[in-house]
């Protein structure tokens, strides 16, 4: 039944790195695009975070592929060096992304207090892997502290967040951190006495890293989204606008050469008003009665617009003058 569990959660971690490698990757084009301070710390916490998950993964794989070398004295240490890097690290670019996230100044002061904490945590976890594993202990209470901070850090500047989808995506990231918090720092307390321990602090841990990268998941696939339809809507105008552009500058040549062949064939301003009739249908009667001379004047003009125009009927000069 443990086996089972085991290889459940490798597939759970499978999964989170998967997804965390895709929030990652977007987020790089995000940034690329957008140049958004924050956004690179962002990127640098959740790839250490994926590191650390790593380092769990592949502590999990040499459980269930080589149980014995667990017990050697070496790989623990390779493997909580590795995870205090990681930790300390992570101890240093949360806040770093969280102060410009939030708008608050990070100024000289808050650089050099956050490196000093991540030193200490670091000191105190290599301490803790060579002296006493209290150290270790004292060093995590640390990490964990530092985080309640900045949860109530977050919750105090939530305001100054202008952007109403990004207050959503904060809101939803707080609420999953508010609710694991608890159970991760019980599981800290237990989890330290045995360091070959594998169990309920990496299902917490993968669920916390699949759920926090599927909401940030979300939201930047929502903005490429977002992107490609206004993308689509600018083309759709652009080519809306062209047309009705090409249409009324067909319009115009198409005006102008009329103006040109009537100036060609010296047409009197009573024969272009009648032509213009002609154009558009009428007959010679209906326009003897718009222009309210007689039929027989309407049948002179007539005979004179085609003679002028070189046709012998009706149909040859509408030709002639739509060409």
């Amino acid at each position: 039944m443990n086996n089972i569990f085991n290889y459940i959660l490798l597939i759970l971690y499978l999964i989170a790195f998967i997804i965390g490698f895709s929030t990652i990757f977007y987020s790089v084009i995000y940034y690329i695009i957008e140049r958004i301070t924050w956004l690179k710390y962002y990127i640098v916490f959740l790839f250490l975070f994926g590191f650390l998950l790593l380092i769990r993964a592949i502590k999990l794989l040499s459980f269930l592929a080589i149980p014995l070398f667990l017990s050697n004295s070496i790989f623990n240490i390779l493997y909580y060096f590795t995870l205090s890097v990681s930790m300390s690290l992570i101890l240093y670019f949360i806040p770093a992304f969280l102060y410009r996230f939030l708008n608050l100044k990070w100024k000289v002061k808050e650089n050099v207090l956050y490196l000093v904490l991540s030193v200490i945590f670091f000191v105190l976890s290599i301490l803790g892997i060579i002296l006493n594993f209290n150290f270790y202990i004292i060093a995590n209470i640390i990490f964990y502290l530092l985080i309640l901070y900045l949860l109530i850090l977050g919750f105090i500047n939530y305001k100054n967040i202008k952007d109403k989808m990004m207050k959503l995506i904060v809101k939803i990231l707080g609420l999953i951190t508010i609710s694991i918090y608890p159970i991760m720092v019980y599981q800290l307390i237990t989890i330290n006495k045995n360091s070959l321990d594998i169990g309920s602090i990496d299902i917490t841990l993968v669920l916390f890293y699949i759920w926090w990268n599927l909401v940030m998941l979300g939201f930047l696939l929502w903005y490429f989204i977002n992107i490609i339809k206004n993308k689509n809507m600018f083309v759709n105008e652009s080519l809306n606008n062209n047309s009705n552009d090409l249409k009324n500058i067909e319009n115009e040549n198409n005006a102008i050469k009329k103006e040109l062949k009537e100036e060609i064939i010296n047409l009197t301003k009573r024969e272009k008003q009648i032509l213009s009739y002609l154009l558009s249908g009428k007959t010679n009667k209906e326009v003897a009665l718009i222009l309210d001379i007689s039929l027989n004047t309407v049948n002179n003009h007539v005979a004179n617009i085609y003679d002028k125009s070189s046709v012998k009927n009706r149909v040859e000069l509408v030709n002639k003058f739509s060409k």
